[in-house]
């Protein structure tokens, strides 16, 4: 029987305003798919440019795929994905703040009955088979990644009779459970499939998805045969009698590119071939039974009596190769039975990995609740066995499953708080904002930036907005107290105050500031963080000249080298790009300890917020879409981990801002501002 796979392309929900698209694109060979590569993709925040992206993206995916056929699948779906990263590179190169909008994208192949898949992102990839529903995806993003690529693990494994598989721009199992999708899914007919889901998706989700569905079904080899010998005339004398079966270790001989078994070929008890055979897959599981009509010793029985017949008579010659074909069948029959011992022996290993692996993560869900640390000890043995398994051959849904079980288990201890109802304060798109990229909070009243422009919120109104310096982006601000003002920092290291509704710049003893990435103020002074030159500079404010005077260097043990974002409560707060804390007093690193840190990792932190009189210091993950919360607490001097915030549909997160009166947690989006009660 011939593997075929059958996709469809769907997309769910209202337009929300991001770019969103599906590519596909296979290369035919005899009228059959030799390969095929797919593109689920959303791309948020950039939609002047998101489709020349798309376009670029799928073109060095279909081109490096398919330029060297003589190397395996695996290797040019590893080279496309290292092509794709690079032409991401080239994009962010020509811009100002190297933001080219958030990427939410699968990246699949099949080729051969092999799927390789990648993602980035809140994207997802399903397989459904045998009504079990695995994330393939799951683990594949690396947000410890030093290069900045987006795609940097590849899951690959053979697919099955029956198989489903669905790329997903966003995670569908927010709003489906896994019994529901299981019971959609019709292998055989991957429209209604993807009709059902969407029906069933409708009314839960508050955005637009795309959606990839890919059908296995089987086909008769005879089906096939037909249809090459149609378009194909083989020679009678060059075909053997007991050349039934298209499939072969060996491509011995060749028709028209096409393969058949050589004469008197033998297999080995226990094996699985894949073959490209007119395009598709043709792949075959063989060995339960020896002398089964496809069996090894069956064909070799056949292949013996084929021969004794040509000739008549019974003569020393067959008597001594009948001999020697009896001697042949039991020492096939010993190794058979010797590889069956051995074999059964594996699948009781990994049997016993798997239920070690069950228990263990039962184990750390009830010792969590007192000893976090030890907990993640456990899941981390429980995802080495469970890996262990999934890199064989056996049992890989079983240990997918366990795996999908390990990363909820974390989610769970880590307190992630997804809020599906945060309230919108206001939507900053009446006011012409589309990126945000920060806020500060003033007296009853929000300063909302972009790059070139900022406006002021008063209640639920949005301001005419102003203007800053052309091609001097803005990347940071503070609520200046001194002044009572906000105050705006630029990248090429200038400084701007909003007074009377006008922006001016703001002078220095030096004449100019120093470049950073990141702005803020304690008392009279701002402090400017410095990465490139290792330093926090310190401006004090002179009011009797209405200008800051000359940069003092704060830092004076420890580095900053990786910082991205400080905040200051006494202490100055720095958080680094890959999710660290650094705390400094004096101008001197502090031991800083954090209790029940979190198991899942920041992607990439923007913004580290705190006061002197807040409990709370919070984290920014932009990339990961998460606020990260944490205890000050005043007798150890330790921060505690508390909870991560997750408001569904918000992808990006640029800024937050916390109002003490009334516990409120304001989140900025890249057009709107929301709140969500602590």
């Amino acid at each position: 029987m011939i593997l075929k796979a059958n996709y469809e392309f769907l997309f769910v929900g209202r337009d929300e305003g991001s770019f969103l698209e599906n590519y596909t694109y296979e290369v035919q060979e005899n009228r059959g798919a030799a390969g095929q590569v797919f593109l689920c993709l959303e791309i948020q925040n950039n939609a002047s440019e998101a489709e020349v992206i798309g376009e670029a993206i799928f073109q060095e995916l279909k081109t490096i795929f398919f330029e060297e056929m003589a190397l395996e699948g695996y290797l040019r779906f590893e080279n496309a994905l290292k092509g794709i990263n690079r032409r991401l590179h080239d994009f962010r190169k020509g811009k100002l703040n190297k933001h080219i909008g958030v990427m939410h994208a699968v990246v699949g192949a099949v080729e051969h009955g092999a799927l390789y898949v990648s993602q980035c992102g809140d994207s997802e990839a399903y397989l459904i088979r045998k009504r079990f529903v695995s994330i393939v995806s799951e683990g594949l993003s690396d947000p410890h990644n030093k290069e900045g690529d987006l795609f940097t693990s590849i899951a690959n494994g053979e697919l099955e009779p029956g198989d489903f598989v669905l790329f997903s721009t966003t995670r569908l199992l927010r709003y489906i459970t896994k019994i529901d999708l299981s019971r959609m899914v019709i292998s055989s007919n991957v429209a209604r499939t993807l009709s059902d889901l969407r029906d069933a998706l409708s009314s839960e989700i508050l955005g637009r998805i795309g959606l990839i569905g890919i059908g296995t079904t089987l086909v008769t080899e005879e089906a096939l045969i037909a249809e090459l010998a149609s378009s194909s005339t083989l020679a009678e004398d060059e075909l053997d009698p007991l050349d039934d079966e298209p499939v072969g270790r060996l491509a011995e001989k060749k028709y028209t590119s096409r393969t058949y078994l050589p004469r008197g070929a033998i297999f080995g008890p226990v094996f699985q071939q894949a073959r490209k055979y007119g395009g598709l897959l043709v792949q075959k599981v063989q060995g339960a039974d020896l002398f089964s009509k496809t069996g090894p010793l069956r064909r070799f029985g056949a292949e013996f009596q084929y021969r004794l017949s040509q000739d008549k008579g019974l003569t020393k010659d067959k008597i001594l190769v009948a001999f020697v074909g009896i001697i042949l069948l039991l020492l096939l029959g010993i190794w058979f039975v010797r590889g069956s011992q051995v074999r059964n022996a594996e699948l009781l290993s990994l049997d016993t990995k798997l239920q070690e692996s069950r228990q263990m993560v039962s184990d750390a869900e009830s010792r969590g609740l007192t000893d976090k640390t030890a907990a993640g000890v456990i899941l981390d043995a429980a995802e080495t066995k469970a890996k262990e398994v999934l890199n064989t051959s056996h049992h890989r849904a079983k240990a997918l499953e366990i795996l999908s079980q390990i990363q909820k288990t974390r989610e769970l201890l880590d307190n992630i708080r997804r809020v599906s109802d945060a309230k919108v304060v206001v939507d900053l798109s009446s006011g012409g904002v589309s990126n945000a990229l920060g806020m500060v909070a003033g007296k009853d009243r929000f300063f909302v930036y972009e790059a070139q422009k900022m406006v002021e919120v008063v209640l639920d109104k949005v301001q005419k907005p102003l203007e800053f310096e052309a091609n001097d982006p803005v990347i940071s601000s503070v609520y200046f107290d001194e002044k009572e003002v906000p105050v705006f920092f630029s990248k090429s290291g200038k400084v701007y105050e909003l007074v009377n509704g006008s922006i001016r710049p703001m002078a220095a003893q030096e004449g100019s500031f120093r470049k950073g990435v990141q702005m803020t103020d304690w008392g009279s002074r701002i402090y400017i963080l410095d990465p490139g030159s290792d330093q926090i500079w310190r401006y004090p404010y002179v009011k009797s000249r209405g200008s800051f005077g000359t940069a003092e260097g704060y830092k004076t043990a420890g580095d900053v080298k990786n910082g991205v974002a400080l905040t200051i409560d006494s202490s100055v707060f720095v958080v680094n790009s890959d999710g660290s804390l650094s705390r400094f007093y004096g101008g001197v690193k502090q031991p800083l300890q954090i209790d029940r840190a979190p198991f899942t990792p920041m992607v990439g932190p923007t913004r580290v917020y705190t006061d002197a009189e807040m409990t709370s210091l919070f984290v920014v993950d932009s990339a990961g879409g998460k606020v990260f919360v944490y205890y000050k607490d005043p007798k150890t001097e330790h921060l505690v981990y508390m909870q991560q915030i997750v408001i569904d549909g918000l992808k990006d997160i640029r800024d937050v801002s916390f109002d003490k009166s009334t516990s409120r947690l304001h989140i900025l989006g890249a057009n709107k501002i929301y709140e969500v009660q602590m």
